[in-house]
C-alpha cells in the first residue's frame, strides 16, 4: 500500500470506475482553433495530464450553442460538426489510461458578442457591470430552447467518447445567474422563490441525465457560496444539493464565488494568501442534505492535504487545476511517495492573467505547458560541458533542464546563496509560498547532480581557460539607482527585503508591484509609509486578483499612496515631487526606491568570441518577471 490509500483507491460512478480520486478540474486555456475545433495542442495539453495518472480529466468550458461562447478558443460542442474532432481528444486521454468529461457551459451575460454576433442572453436584463449594455432578457421559450440545447450535447458528448459530461452551474455563468437573486429579479415561474430560481438548473440537469441514460455520469458543479452581498444562502445552497439529487445529479462539485467581479473571482480560483483546502467547509453546508459524492476543489495541491480530505469523508473525490499545470506528473509522483519531486503550484495566479489577456494558457514555473510535444525534456546525442554563470531561477532553470537532458553542467554563482530574486520576492507579506519555487529549484538542480560553486565571481578569461562548449549567462539585474537620487537615508526595496533596517516614517519611491509589496512589508513592521507613484495606477504590473487582495489591505493598513506625482530629486533627506505643475518636499526618516532594475550583462559582451556558444536568460537580457527567467532558462537549455 503507497503512502496515500484513500487518494489512490478506485472509485465508481455510475458505471465508471476511475483508477483514482484525482480529477482535472475544468480550466479555460485558449489552446483551440477560433472555430471551436479541437487542436492538437490541445490535445497534447490534455494528454500530458493523462499521461501524469489523473484519474478523471473534465475539459475546459465547452457552450452548448454560439450565444452561450465566452471564450475565442474554447473547444465547442454546440454543433454535430464538433464531434470528430472531439473524438480524437477522448481517444488520447483513454489510450493513457484515464477517463474525461466534457464541461457543458453557457456563459449567459458573460459572452462576448464579438464571438456570436448577438447579443448576450440573461435572466434579467441586469448589466454586467454599469455602463455596459444590458443584456437580453430571456423569454420562456427561449429558456427551453438553452435547456434542449445541454441535452444535446449531451449526446454528442456521447458519442465523442466521453464518459460523463459534467454541468457548469457556478462561478457566475447563465445557470448561476438563474439561481442568484443579485442577477435573477423575474416575476415568472422562474425568479422570485428559492425553488422558482432553481428551475432552469433542475430542467437543464433533468434534460441532460434525459440524453444521457441511466448509466452516464453527470456532475453538477455549483457556487455553494458567492461572497458576494446579495446573494443566495447556505441554506439556500444546500437544498439546492438535494434537489440535484432528486433531479438526477451522479456528483456535486464543490465550488465558490464568482467570476463577475474581483473579490468574487479571487475566490473561484484562490489565490497564495487563502488557506489550503479553501473550499472545504461549503462541502459539509451540502452534506447537511444530500448524500451525494462530492468532488472537492481549491488549493488542494498537497497530497497529505488531499488524503486528509478524503479520509475524513469530507470530499469523495480531489480536484486539481493549477497545481496539474505546474507539474502533470503529480499523481505519479505522489504515487510513489516522491511528494518532495513534485513542482508545487504556488497559486501566483500568472495563469489566470494569461488567459484575462486572452493569450494562451501557461505557469510561470512550467514552460512545458502548452508546448507538450515541442518542449519535451530529451536525452542528447553529444554530451557537452555547459557552464550557468549565475544561480537566480533562470541559471537554475537551465541548469536543471541541461543536466537532465545528459550535459556536464556547473552552476557558478558569485554570492553565497542560490535564488538570486526570488530570494526576495517570498519574503513580503502572503507571498511566502513562492519560497517552494526555488526550493524545489535548488533540489532539483542538486538532485539531478549539477555542480554548484558559490562566491564564485568569474572573469570572462578565466571561463575561457575552462573551454566550456556552452555558458549559458544568467546574470541577472540590479536595482536602478539614479546619481541624482543620492542621500545617506536612501535605500533600496532589494536592501529593505534584505533586511536592512529602515526608520519609523518611510517614502517609498516607485508603486509598482515591488514597491506596493515593500509598504506592505514596512508598514507590518509598524513603519508609517507612502508610495509614490508617477502614473495613475497602482501595482499596475501584478495578476489582477492579487492586485485587487494588496489594494485592500494597503487601504485598511493605512498606507498612504500618491498617485500621478513625480519625484525631481532627492536631497538632505527630502523628496521634492511635483503634483499637477505643483512642487512640494516631503520629508522622511527613510526613503526606498522601488524605480526597477537594469540588465546586468557584461559578461555576455566579454565572452563573444572566447566560447563556442554564450546563450543570455532572464533579466540580463531585459529586467521582468520570474516566468520569462524560468522559461527562458529552460528553452537555452533545450538548444545545447
Amino acid at each position: 500500500m503507497g503512502p496515500f490509500p484513500e487518494l489512490f483507491s478506485s472509485f465508481s460512478i455510475d458505471g465508471l470506475r476511475l483508477k483514482n480520486r484525482i480529477v482535472m478540474a475544468a480550466m479555460g486555456n485558449n489552446l483551440s482553433h477560433p472555430q471551436g475545433i479541437v487542436s492538437d495542442q490541445a490535445i497534447a495539453y490534455y494528454r500530458e495530464r493523462a499521461r501524469g495518472g489523473v484519474g478523471l480529466i473534465i475539459t475546459e468550458a465547452c457552450p452548448v450553442s454560439l450565444a452561450g461562447r465566452h471564450r475565442g478558443q474554447s473547444i465547442c460542442i454546440h454543433d454535430d460538426s464538433f464531434v470528430p474532432g472531439l473524438k480524437r481528444l477522448t481517444n488520447a486521454v483513454h489510450e493513457q489510461g484515464s477517463g474525461i468529461a466534457v464541461q457543458l457551459h453557457h456563459a449567459g451575460r458573460l459572452a462576448y458578442p464579438k464571438i456570436s454576433g448577438e447579443l448576450p442572453l440573461a435572466p434579467s436584463p441586469i448589466p454586467r457591470a454599469p455602463g455596459l449594455m444590458p443584456p437580453k432578457e430571456l423569454d420562456c421559450e427561449e429558456i427551453q430552447e438553452i435547456v434542449d440545447q445541454f441535452g444535446i450535447a449531451a449526446r454528442r458528448a456521447k458519442a465523442a467518447g466521453f464518459d460523463a459530461v459534467e454541468i457548469h452551474g457556478a462561478h457566475g455563468y447563465l445557470i448561476h445567474q438563474f439561481l442568484s437573486p443579485r442577477t435573477n429579479q423575474r416575476k415568472d415561474e422562474y425568479g422570485g422563490s428559492p425553488q422558482n430560481r432553481a428551475r432552469f438548473a433542475l430542467k437543464v440537469l433533468q434534460k441532460v441525465r434525459e440524453e444521457a441514460g441511466d448509466f452516464f455520469p453527470v456532475i453538477f458543479r455549483v457556487s455553494v457560496r458567492e461572497f458576494i452581498p446579495g446573494g443566495y444562502s447556505l441554506e439556500e445552497s444546500a437544498d439546492l444539493a438535494a434537489e440535484l439529487e432528486r433531479s438526477g445529479a451522479s456528483v456535486l462539485h464543490i465550488s465558490g464565488g464568482t467570476t463577475e467581479s474581483i473579490p468574487g473571482l479571487s475566490h473561484v480560483i484562490p489565490p497564495m494568501e487563502f488557506p489550503e483546502a479553501y473550499h472545504i467547509p461549503l462541502a459539509s453546508v451540502v452534506k447537511k442534505k444530500a448524500a451525494l459524492p462530492l468532488i472537492a476543489v481549491g488549493r488542494l495541491g498537497n497530497p497529505v492535504v488531499a488524503e486528509e480530505v478524503l479520509r475524513a469523508g469530507q470530499a469523495d473525490l480531489i480536484a486539481l487545476g493549477r497545481p496539474l499545470l505546474s507539474d502533470p506528473f503529480w499523481p505519479v509522483k505522489a504515487a510513489r511517495g516522491e511528494t518532495h519531486r513534485i513542482r508545487h503550484c504556488v497559486a501566483c495566479n500568472y495563469c489566470i492573467w494569461r488567459l484575462t489577456q486572452q493569450e494562451k494558457i501557461t505557469c510561470f514555473q512550467n514552460a512545458s505547458v502548452a508546448h507538450e510535444e515541442e518542449y519535451r525534456i530529451q536525452a542528447v546525442e553529444k554530451r557537452k560541458k555547459v557552464l550557468v554563470i549565475g544561480g537566480g531561477p533562470a541559471g537554475l532553470e537551465a541548469a536543471r533542464v541541461a543536466q537532465k537532458r545528459g550535459h556536464r553542467v556547473t552552476l557558478l554563482e558569485k554570492s553565497s546563496a542560490l535564488g538570486g530574486q526570488l530570494r526576495l520576492a517570498h519574503i513580503p507579506p502572503h507571498k511566502q509560498n513562492l519560497a517552494k519555487t526555488l526550493e524545489w529549484l535548488i533540489q532539483e538542480v542538486k538532485l539531478e547532480g549539477v555542480g554548484i560553486g558559490l562566491n564564485q565571481d568569474w572573469k570572462a578569461e578565466e571561463i575561457a581557460r575552462e573551454k566550456p562548449d556552452s555558458v549559458i549567462a544568467a546574470t541577472g539585474a540590479l536595482p536602478i539607482r539614479p546619481g541624482n537620487f543620492m542621500a545617506p537615508n536612501v535605500l533600496t526595496a532589494w536592501d529593505v527585503l534584505g533586511g536592512k533596517e529602515t526608520g519609523k516614517d518611510v517614502l517609498i519611491v516607485g508603486g509598482g508591484m515591488v514597491g506596493a509589496e515593500t509598504a506592505e512589508f514596512l508598514r507590518q513592521k509598524g513603519c508609517q509609509v507612502t508610495v509614490i507613484e508617477m502614473t495613475e495606477t497602482l501595482a499596475s504590473d501584478m495578476e489582477v486578483t492579487t492586485r485587487e487582495l494588496l489594494l485592500e489591505r494597503m487601504k485598511s493598513q493605512g498606507i498612504s499612496v500618491r498617485l500621478s506625482t513625480r519625484v525631481e530629486r532627492i536631497h538632505n533627506g527630502g523628496v521634492l515631487v511635483s503634483f499637477r505643475g505643483e512642487e512640494k518636499w516631503l520629508e522622511a526618516e527613510t526613503i526606498v526606491l522601488a524605480l526597477g532594475s537594469q540588465s546586468e550583462r557584461n559578461i555576455v559582451k566579454e565572452l563573444e568570441g572566447k566560447v563556442p556558444q554564450v546563450l543570455a536568460v532572464g533579466d540580463c537580457v531585459e529586467p521582468r518577471r520570474a516566468k520569462e527567467a524560468i522559461h527562458e532558462g529552460f528553452l537555452a537549455a533545450l538548444k545545447i
